[in-house]
């Protein structure tokens, strides 16, 4: 279960990395977006990159089991969010895919973390 979990949080952190730089480093497009909206965008963008080390650090130390529930619980709350966005557009298989990795394996992980927790395993 340990390593199931060490895992998921490798794999978020890469998600937050690659989707943080993308947002970071994205040309600016004046037709697109207004300078203020844009810099909220990078802003949000920088914070999300800078959780990878979050996600990298309880990887690694599995233990710190505040830093690892807040990580979940924020990622699953960002599913629901995502999930109540849906009703503004139409569900694409993408963005259902998104949703899904945000709110079934959170629950999982926590599930999992608090049987190690529990056991002694941590």
């Amino acid at each position: 279960m340990l390593l199931f979990i060490r895992i998921f949080l490798v794999l978020y952190g890469l998600i937050a990395v690659a989707t943080g730089f993308m947002g970071t480093t994205a040309a600016y497009n004046p037709a697109a977006t207004d300078a203020l909206t844009d810099n909220n965008h990078r802003y949000v963008a920088a914070i999300w990159m800078a959780t990878s080390l979050a996600f990298f650090y309880v990887a690694w130390n599995p233990s710190e089991t505040a830093l690892f529930r807040f990580l979940m619980i924020a990622i699953f709350i960002g599913g629901i969010v995502r999930a109540a966005a849906l009703t503004n557009y139409p569900a694409t298989p993408f963005l259902i895919f998104l949703i899904a990795i945000e709110l079934i394996p959170t629950v999982l992980l926590l599930w999992m973390h608090t049987k190690l927790l529990t056991a002694g395993s941590l």
